[in-house]
This record gives C-alpha cells, structure tokens and sequence, in this order.
C-alpha cells in the first residue's frame, strides 16, 4: 500500500488528495485551502474532482460570501471507509506496536524509523523496525526467529508491504552512537517507538557522553 497517502491505495485518483485534506478535519475549507493542504493536483485539477464528490453527496458545499466552503460528508454510508483509509499510518502503529510488545521477551524499545518514520514511504517501500534487546539476549534462538517471521508475515497480510527488522543490543546501539553512525541519528531525530523506552531517551545520555 502507499504508506505516506493510504487512500491513494483504494483511489489512485485525484479524488484521494481532495478526500485526504477534508478527512483530516471537520471545518469547512475553501477550493484554494484544499488544493494548499494537498499532496497532489492544483485549484483548478480538482474543481472537477469537489463537483463530483458534491454531486455524490460524500462532499458538503456550504455557501459562503466568497464562494463555497468543503467539507466531508461524515453521515454519509462512504465516509467511514474514506476516514478508515486515510487513518490507516495509526491504524498500523497501533497493530505493530500490540504485536512487538507481545513478544517474548519484551523488546528494551521498539521503534519504526527510515521512511515511515519520515511519512516519505511509498507502495514499494518497507517498514523499517529497530529492536533492541538486552545484550545477553540470544536473537538467533529458533523461538524468536520464528517469533519475527510470523511478524514479518503479519505486517505482509496488513500492508502488502515487506518488514524489515534491524537487531541491536542496547551496547551496539550504544557503540554506534558514540561511532556517530548515521543511524543513531536518524533515530534520535525520527524514530516512532512502539513500546518499550523511547529510542531518543536511550540515545540521549550516549550522545551527550559523545
């Protein structure tokens, strides 16, 4: 699915980034607010795109003294799939952040990073997960082998799109960020923790040890 515009999954039309911006609030908004708030298309693109969405009663106009004000039709029998698909980024942090603390053990943190993170994943791109795990943990253990691939799968069945899981001791975490690798970075500055210890708090006495 695309990972940054979910919607754009079910409507690859210009149709999805009109229906994005009015799912993401509940005020009414005008055709030049809407096609600023936009991914895609310009004010005149999508005029034809609010007339058909008005015409099928899944857009509101409401007049106003400078022309019409836009909002979604949240009665209308549509709206919740539209609302569902364009908050599906939470409803997948939401179902990976139940299943990583499920694991056994418990991960010390958890955390999405890379282009998810940075709401910059397209339908090609993977989800990036870190787990870090106390540094005598076994991660090669046949249990907690399988206990990532059935999560790799899982994400698969949710998305269409592949996980990828990097495994770090909390003392190669702690290496890298004094190497001042990229990735500590990266996750300092973007990481979204699931469960466990926020990454930035465990990176943030290592870098000021740095």
């Amino acid at each position: 699915m695309d990972l940054a515009y979910p919607l754009r999954s079910l409507i690859p039309s210009l149709d999805s980034a009109v229906l994005e911006v009015l799912a993401g609030t509940e005020s009414g908004l005008s055709a030049s607010q809407i096609a600023r708030l936009s991914a895609r298309g310009t004010r005149a693109g999508q005029a034809a795109v609010l007339d058909r969405l008005v015409q099928h009663g899944l857009v509101l106009a409401d007049r106003a003294n400078t022309g019409y004000l836009f909002r979604l039709n949240r009665a209308h029998v549509l709206a919740p799939a539209v609302l569902a698909a364009a908050g599906a980024r939470q409803q997948i942090l939401a179902r990976l952040s139940t299943a990583v603390a499920a694991l056994e053990p418990v991960p010390v943190s958890a955390a999405l990073y890379g282009s998810f993170a940075r709401r910059e994943a397209g339908p090609a791109s993977d989800l990036d997960l870190l787990l870090v795990v106390v540094d005598t943990f076994d991660r090669y253990a046949d249990a907690w082998q399988s206990q990532l691939e059935q999560l790799e799968q899982q994400v698969l069945a949710w998305t269409g799109n592949r996980l990828e899981v990097l495994q770090l001791s909390v003392r190669q975490l702690a290496d890298a960020a004094r190497a001042g690798e990229p990735l500590t970075r990266s996750l300092r500055d973007e990481a979204v923790t699931l469960c466990g210890t926020d990454v930035a708090t465990l990176l943030a006495p290592l870098a000021a040890a740095g």
